[in-house]
């Protein structure tokens, strides 16, 4: 049966953690998906490491558990690489925040998508449908200008959101990026590697599709770990770095 492994990056979480899991717990059993948890534990100062350690619902959850603190970009780098051992080919791997703002139940529509053809599939802001809760109109207006900038700069088609790290993927397209790239395919650091991530992957055409979700930033417990102008100066140097190195191709 296949498999889809949800890998969770995640520092100090253990105010959002537990309510998480128990949604992908609430998924997994009413949707009858082979799903397991990885949470990666970047450091955490608080209880989220013994949180994944004790969870004791339906689904598994196993700690990659990474001292001292790397960053989001770190994480992901150590939680990618361990999503996708063991895995077959046409399994899933779905990385998710882990502070409660993304909602699991999405998964099933997102496999589904799998399932007809597509190698990505993002959980999209900008859709038709979308919706965002609790999140300041500051934030949203750089989000948007964000995926202005990115649909001019470097395009890839069937995509309008850059920066959601609520995605899914065909394993066997991750293993092909670790391939080409090797060390070098998350090189960022914060916030800016999502966007990395995905135009890294893109030289690979693969087919990649969005649907619309509903962002719970109000259910979000705990603090932001974003430094919002660090990120955009992160992401603006990745983006035309990207474009000048693919121009010159």
């Amino acid at each position: 049966m296949q498999k889809i492994r949800i890998v969770l990056p995640a520092y100090n979480e253990e105010l959002s953690l537990p309510s998480l899991l128990k949604r992908i717990d609430q998924v997994h059993g009413y949707f009858g998906l082979n799903m397991e948890v990885l949470v990666v534990n970047d450091g955490s100062k608080d209880k989220t490491p013994d949180i994944a350690r004790e969870y004791k619902g339906n689904i598994q959850v196993k700690l990659l558990d990474l001292n001292p603190n790397r960053g989001l970009a770190g994480a992901m780098r150590a939680g990618l690489t361990e999503g996708i051992k063991d895995l077959k080919d046409d399994d899933i791997v779905i990385t998710m925040d882990a502070d409660d703002s993304h909602h699991p139940g999405l998964i099933r529509r997102m496999v589904s998508q799998i399932h007809e053809g597509s190698d990505i599939v993002i959980a999209s802001r900008y859709r038709e449908g979308a919706s965002i809760k609790g999140l300041s109109f500051f934030r949203k207006f750089m989000s948007w200008g964000a995926g202005i900038l990115f649909r001019i700069i470097a395009h890839v088609e069937g995509v309008r959101d850059y920066t959601c790290g609520y995605r899914a993927y065909r394993v066997d397209l991750l293993r092909k990026a670790h391939e080409k790239y090797g060390d070098k395919f998350i090189q960022q650091q914060g916030f800016s590697c999502m966007s990395e991530i995905l135009l890294k992957l893109s030289t690979l055409k693969p087919v990649i599709n969005e649907l619309p979700m509903i962002l719970r930033y109000d259910f979000k417990m705990s603090d932001s770990k974003m430094n919002i102008f660090k990120t955009i100066r992160q992401t603006l140097n990745m983006l035309f770095t990207f474009a000048l190195i693919n121009r010159n191709k």
